[in-house]
């Protein structure tokens, strides 16, 4: 009996290489190259579709960007809009202050609040001077943080 490979206890076997395998014969070379391509094929197959759900996850995350820009742009024109109807509102009940149109200063004030698609939330005259508070409802998502709210006041130039 002869040692086995590196020395082990085990008797080497015949018919065997060096490391224990049978000798490649003919055609071995083809069996080889079959078997890498069908792991290879299986490893490729476990990847199929992978791009397109990266496209679709990247055109989703596209989507919500332009959705929370356009709820954000809603509400820049809402505030906008809110700073606009509350100028001429206060500008409105400053005319009935000082004499230049006739009624109440506070109902002026609420008529070009809701011309310009506000509601009056506040207003508060004093001497010559009025301080106008109005809302604007946010449309869209942003709709549940509530109203957009701006305040202004007009009066008499000061000498």
């Amino acid at each position: 009996m002869t040692a086995g490979p590196a020395g082990s206890a085990r008797p080497a076997r015949r018919g065997r290489g060096e490391r224990g395998r049978a000798p490649r014969g003919r055609g071995w070379e083809r069996h080889e190259r079959q078997r890498h391509e069908r792991q290879r094929g299986e490893r490729q197959r476990g990847e199929r579709g992978a791009g397109t759900v990266l496209v679709l996850a990247v055109v989703l995350a596209g989507l919500l960007v332009c959705s929370a820009g356009a709820a954000l742009g809603q509400a820049a024109v809402a505030r906008h809009r809110a700073a606009a109807a509350a100028d001429l509102a206060a500008l409105a009940a400053a005319d009935v202050l000082v004499g230049r149109a006739a009624g109440d200063a506070c109902t002026a004030a609420g008529l070009v609040a809701g011309r310009g698609g506000a509601r009056l939330v506040g207003c508060r005259p004093t001497g010559e001077e009025v301080v106008v508070e109005v809302a604007v409802d946010v449309a869209g998502a942003l709709q549940g943080l509530g109203p957009a709210r701006a305040a202004a006041r007009a009066g008499p130039a000061s000498s």
